[in-house]
């Protein structure tokens, strides 16, 4: 346990934490593995109440392998009859568990960490040539991978109840969402089909501030929806290969497609910016390639997506016209800031009794919803510092995170 410097204590009872190789996580980013068998330690009293204080041991170490193990997996070229296999990584294979750890009942906690349902132990293959295999001469760069397999829906996190947004923002976003919950209404009895030239599309432009709401807004609409969300960054479109990230625009509209599931963009103004008229070379000709692409896919699109962005006036104004909404989300006003503090408090942090939300709201002008969230977490850890009755978080370590985050971002800004 090289991380650790001490012993680990539960910050709610005290005692240390016992050991257990019961741990199960899903690799952050990709689908296809699954890991179990993870060391944790973790409180007796606490597991008993269905609170969750454990700690992961060795983190760094297995997160390493696990990063190898995705260079590996991504990099191979599955054939159509194969298929991609499900790869459970178990660390600890004999189930060794120390003395006293009962190993029936319910699992430990692990909230942070959701496994994949159930799948058969697989060994990974021999990577080594077959017997009588001749080594070949370099090749051509491999091809990247399918990316149309790794565009993976999954249920949304948050509903629009949890949001923390100024009334006008909300209801713009609840006008929108209702084109979709009444398509039957609209388009079937009223017959506005027969005149909608983008049929039953509907595409929502969410901009604004870092910070500020739009993600979770998109996961909330989802859960209106009572669909599952299919997030695409651009780092997951743009491909280093000439010609390929237009390939993978169209696999995202078509994933979309087959499951139903709302589309979100992120970072949009990368794939939906302003055309380029002085092309110069083949990788200004891709970006252009790669926007119009967009815009065709847009058009053919009969479902639910939404856009964000920090950088709205880049957008091409060819894009504009094909939005239903454009939702403006701004920086939250002052009791929004009190409501945002309140809510990424858990009820298991230790708080001091001189925390005032009141005035932490006053005191975070200027401030995201994300910036809070950092700053709760940055106050978290400066109390942990300390020992003992002191290690609680007091309104001083709330103050001087907010104020060292909002410092570092004027500093950049300037």
């Amino acid at each position: 346990m090289s991380l650790l410097r001490k012993t680990p204590t539960c910050p709610i009872h005290g005692g240390a934490l016992r050991l257990s190789h019961h741990g199960k996580k899903t690799n952050p980013g990709h689908y296809w593995i699954e890991v179990q068998g993870a060391p944790i330690l973790y409180c007796p009293q606490c597991h008993e109440r269905g609170t969750d204080t454990s700690v992961e041991v060795e983190a760094g170490a297995s997160n390493a392998f696990l990063r190898k193990l995705i260079r590996l997996y991504d990099g191979f070229t599955f054939p159509p009859e194969l298929g991609k296999p499900h790869i459970r990584v178990d660390f600890n294979p004999g189930r060794a568990v120390p003395d006293g750890l009962p190993t029936a009942g319910r699992p430990l906690a692990q909230p942070a960490y959701q496994p994949l349902a159930p799948t058969p132990t697989l060994a990974l293959p021999d990577a080594g040539p077959e017997p009588d295999a001749r080594p070949s001469a370099p090749e051509d760069p491999p091809a990247e991978p399918q990316t149309f397999d790794s565009f993976l829906p999954r249920k949304p996190r948050h509903t629009l109840d949890q949001l923390v947004l100024d009334p006008e923002t909300l209801a713009r976003i609840r006008e929108a969402v209702n084109v979709l919950l009444s398509q039957d209404l609209l388009f079937g009895c009223w017959n506005l089909g027969s005149v909608a030239r983008t049929g039953r599309r509907v595409a929502l432009n969410f901009y604004g501030p870092p910070g500020t709401g739009k993600t979770l807004a998109a996961e909330a609409i989802a859960a209106m929806l009572e669909r599952e969300i299919l997030v695409i960054s651009y780092a997951e479109l743009e491909s280093k290969y000439v010609g390929e990230t237009p390939k993978n625009i169209r696999a995202a509209f078509r994933r979309a497609t087959e499951t139903g599931a709302l589309l979100f963009f992120d970072e949009a103004d990368s794939i939906l910016g302003k055309r380029l008229t002085s092309v110069s070379q083949a990788a200004d000709n891709a970006i252009n390639v790669a926007r119009s692409t967009t815009l065709i896919e847009l058009d053919d699109f009969d479902g639910a997506v939404v856009f964000a962005s920090n950088l709205v006036k880049n957008y091409d104004s060819a894009f504009l016209r094909r939005v239903l909404a454009h939702v403006e989300f701004r920086l939250p006003a002052t009791e929004q800031r009190r409501r945002i503090w309140e809510c990424h408090i858990p009820k298991e942090l230790p708080l001091a009794d001189d925390v005032d939300f009141a005035q932490l709201a006053q005191y975070s002008e200027h401030a995201a919803g994300g910036d809070i969230q950092n700053a709760v977490l940055l106050a978290a850890s400066y109390a942990s510092l300390r020992q003992g009755a002191a290690q609680v978080v007091a309104m001083a370590d709330c103050k001087r995170a907010i104020a060292f985050i909002l410092d570092g971002k004027r500093r950049i800004l300037e």
